[in-house]
């Protein structure tokens, strides 16, 4: 699956209620690199207040990195979606390691 980097400068959104901010981070599972999203997003509605949202979403492992670049500049890179349920309890809990409380999602092909 190809993956579209994000633009520089394009690492956070607020308005309408809305203020997330998010990270391309890398982590190593033995001789591979797994991309993934960190996500912090702020939803302020009024019933209820704020609700505060803290998560990762694992894009898969990097088979070829930065093979070219979008019309407008952008980083393309290959990535395989990680779908064996044991990969993916490994790269959970080295994920949550640190962050005990993050949420972690696996994107399908």
């Amino acid at each position: 699956m190809e993956y579209v980097h994000l633009p520089e400068g394009s690492d956070a959104h607020s308005g309408h209620g809305v203020k997330a901010h998010w990270d391309e981070r890398t982590v190593r599972l033995g001789e591979r690199d797994v991309l993934y999203l960190l996500t912090d997003a702020v939803v302020d509605t009024v019933c209820c207040g704020d609700r505060v949202f803290h998560y990762a979403t694992v894009l898969g492992f990097i088979t070829n990195p930065g093979t070219g670049k979008t019309d407008s500049g952008q980083r393309i890179s290959i990535v395989q979606p990680v779908a064996d349920p044991g990969a993916q309890g490994e790269i959970e809990a080295l994920l949550k390691k640190d962050d005990p409380d993050l949420q972690v999602s696996f994107r399908a092909e």
